[in-house]
């Protein structure tokens, strides 16, 4: 479990794949409870009997599930989370890529060392790595590395096509495989994805999930719905599943870049591909869960749902809170940094001018923290809602 002071007696913890603020007494708790003590032997370490220790995780449960105990009391010095897109570079020209024509910009590696250690000594508890293609990257894997000797939880989302070369120079030293998680990108089956991301891509990628999966690693992929992939889904889905992969993630696609508004399915078709989703999952309850998104409103707003054992539980509209600003920020590959990269005037600073505290109290934020509260009070997607992403974008 992950866990960051941030006041007296207020700690910051990642616990079951969530962040929560919690005092001192709480998390011996669920250390406890983690490491599968029995009530004897928590008597003897805590202090308390067997009804007082019940009464204790009865109130811990109930203020975990409170969504305003952690929003009243996540007041913090620096980010906990960070987006770093290292580079500009793709070794891929995917069809549906809403990023457009990249530039290849990307600093140095003596640099990003240096935008390494800004954020292990800023205290943050995970790291999402990205690009362009990220693991294209000279130097990469010591950068992943240096982020989790340190402790620090990392997210890396590739189109795994050198997720094997990576590996290979740094799993022997990986000791806890839990703080690296990958976010694959696939497509569909083979003629669709090499219809998307190009020729000889398919294969590579899937024996690249297969290693990662054989060392230890946890492969959650990610899939942009479009005209071109839309009846590949289910087949897709059985194949991710049965070679292991843990979660499959549905996205939308966002008409910005290469994205043209023809690759866009109807909402007709959403509808009949929920319901093949639904019914997969009945006759696959061991598949899990899979996560599955509607098509954002104009307002940024989107029903999100998730199938399991043929049970189709619709989440909300509001389940999903952007953490841009409150509890995140985004590095770009010439190391400025914004609340959101879609939106320029949430600009913060620059990591080659100043360090990750500075920029964190930069006035800017609170400005974009303001106009977050005013025009999105339930902090949906605010550049959706302000036409900077997607097919409202002009």
């Amino acid at each position: 479990m992950l866990k960051r002071r941030i006041g007296n007696d207020r700690y910051l913890v990642f616990w079951n794949d969530k962040y929560y603020v919690i005092n001192n007494l709480t998390f011996k708790l669920l250390d406890m409870f983690d490491k599968q003590k029995n009530l004897k032997v928590m008597e003897k370490e805590m202090g308390y009997n067997k009804k007082e220790l019940k009464i204790l995780y009865h109130e811990i449960e109930k203020k975990l599930m409170s969504k305003d105990y952690y929003e009243d009391n996540l007041k913090l010095e620096t980010p906990i989370k960070i987006q770093w897109k290292i580079t500009n570079k793709c070794n891929l020209k995917c069809k549906h890529c809403y990023l457009g024509k990249l530039d290849g910009f990307e600093l140095p590696y003596e640099t990003a060392i240096k935008i390494a250690d800004m954020i292990i000594d800023s205290n943050v508890m995970e790291v999402t790595i990205s690009g362009g293609e990220c693991l294209t990257y000279l130097g990469i894997e010591e950068i992943i590395k240096k982020f989790i000797d340190n402790g620090i939880k990392v997210n890396v989302f590739t189109n795994a096509l050198l997720l094997k070369n990576i590996l290979d120079k740094i799993d022997l030293t990986i000791l806890d495989k839990g703080l690296l998680l990958f976010y694959i990108s696939v497509d569909g089956l083979k003629e669709t994805h090499e219809k998307i991301r190009g020729k000889n891509t398919f294969d590579k990628t899937i024996e690249n999930i297969k290693y990662a999966i054989s060392k230890g690693y946890t492969i959650i992929t990610n899939t942009v719905i479009n005209k071109i992939n839309y009846c590949d889904i289910i087949s897709m889905v059985t194949l991710l599943k049965a070679i292991g992969v843990k979660d499959v993630q549905l996205s939308n696609l966002i008409v910005q870049g290469n994205a043209s508004k023809d690759l866009k399915i109807s909402m007709k078709e959403q509808l009949i591909l929920k319901e093949k989703i639904n019914n997969l999952y009945k006759e696959h309850p061991e598949f899990g869960y899979i996560y599955y998104s509607e098509i954002p409103d104009n307002e940024g707003i989107r029903k999100v749902y998730t199938f399991h054992a043929g049970k189709k539980n619709y989440i909300g509209n509001d389940n999903w809170k952007c953490t841009a600003g409150v509890a995140r920020v985004t590095i770009n590959p010439n190391g400025t940094v914004y609340c959101c990269p879609f939106i320029k005037d949430s600009y913060l600073g620059d990591l080659n001018k100043n360090n990750l505290k500075e920029i964190w109290a930069n006035v800017n934020r609170f400005k974009f923290l303001k106009k977050l509260s005013e025009q999105s009070t339930d902090r949906v997607c605010l550049a959706i809602k302000l036409g900077k992403k997607g097919e409202n974008n002009d």
